[in-house]
């Protein structure tokens, strides 16, 4: 087995990881529209006082309070005091420069991950190996038809 420094290890991980993330945001993603798709079909279908004895299903209104968005804040703002507003919003419009700080990572081209990098980080995730074994397989593949995400390429992550 070849030996590898934390470092390499380190960036390993955080390639996998990253493949890995791809596919499970995509398919949790898909998951979460065809949800809110079917909610709003269902509840076209619900009606309260139907009884059911298999399931529950119905539609509720509940008057909650939330907190103003940003923007709304800010335009409430500008209503009570418009001159003070005038200079808020030209604050908001004005650009600033920042630097910001990106540790870069990936693997080299010729090189590959290991199965043992994906199931490490899988096991990480909570699976048992036989899971691990099970899925990183198929989550690559996913990942491959997605096309989002190569072990090659060069990833960066904000500090």
């Amino acid at each position: 087995m070849v030996s590898r420094t934390d470092l390499e290890v380190a960036v390993r991980d955080m390639v996998a990881y990253d493949i890995l993330s791809k596919p499970f945001s995509s398919l949790g993603g898909k998951a979460y529209r065809r949800r809110d798709a079917l909610a709003k079909k269902a509840a076209k279908l619900a009606k309260k006082e139907d009884e059911r004895d298999r399931f529950v299903a119905y539609v509720e209104t509940r008057d909650e309070e939330r907190a103003r968005t940003l923007r709304e804040g800010i335009d409430a703002f500008i209503e009570e005091h418009p001159r003070y507003g005038e200079i808020l919003e030209k604050m908001i419009v004005e650009k600033r420069q920042r630097s910001n700080r990106y540790f870069v990572f990936g693997v080299v081209d010729g090189f590959r991950l290991a199965a043992e990098d994906y199931r490490r980080v899988m096991k990480d995730l909570g699976m048992t190996t036989r899971e691990a074994d099970a899925m990183y397989p198929h989550l690559l593949d996913i990942s491959d038809r997605l096309g989002k995400a190569k072990e090659t390429e060069v990833r960066s992550i904000l500090l």
